[in-house]
């Protein structure tokens, strides 16, 4: 005889739960890192730019505005909380 499928709907209920538990606890700071990059990258550019470490080119302008985007599309639901 094959076995069957679970059909079970709480076993579903359940994977689904913990998927939902596991995608968090890595969203989350994934997010909040990325808040928080945006904030910070625009000082550390004009540092960099400043002190001589770094000079203006396209790939440099190419490659700030990239990482600068992608943290602000990863970063924009994230909410600080308040003390």
């Amino acid at each position: 005889m094959l076995p069957t499928p679970n059909t079970d709907p709480q076993a579903h209920t359940n994977a689904r739960r913990l998927a939902s538990t596991m995608s968090e606890s890595v969203v989350t700071p994934v997010r909040a890192s990325a808040f928080w990059a945006t904030i910070i990258l625009p000082l550390l550019a004009l540092v960099l730019l400043g002190t001589g470490i770094v000079s203006i080119s396209l790939v440099t302008v190419a490659s700030f505005v990239a990482v600068y985007g992608t943290c602000a599309i990863a970063g924009h639901n994230h909410t600080p909380n308040h003390l």
